[in-house]
């Protein structure tokens, strides 16, 4: 069974957040998702083996400051948006 993950990373400082589904998650999947969300071709991402090579290629797309934690709070938006419908306060103005 896949979980849900969120990835957090900063690219040339803006941070970013991302929501994955994955079987599992460490640190060297997290910087490879993390290249791959921000457009990396998948190919190039196979053959990093070891953290340092993943962070410093990522440290080439302006990249940085890479952590993961399991989500397990996250709403899909179709939910949040049926949640949010029901609660929004209308007025109207004449």
């Amino acid at each position: 069974m896949q979980d849900k993950y969120e990835i957090h990373y900063v690219k040339n400082g803006l941070k970013k957040v991302v929501v994955t589904n994955r079987n599992g998650m460490n640190w060297l999947e997290a910087w490879k998702a993390a290249l791959l969300i921000d457009g990396t071709c998948a190919g190039a991402t196979v053959g990093l083996r070891c953290i340092d090579d993943a962070m410093a290629r990522a440290g080439e797309s302006g990249i940085s400051k890479v952590r993961w934690n399991k989500a397990s709070h996250i709403v899909s938006w179709s939910e949040r948006a049926r949640l949010d419908e029901s609660r929004l306060l209308v007025t109207q103005i004449d």
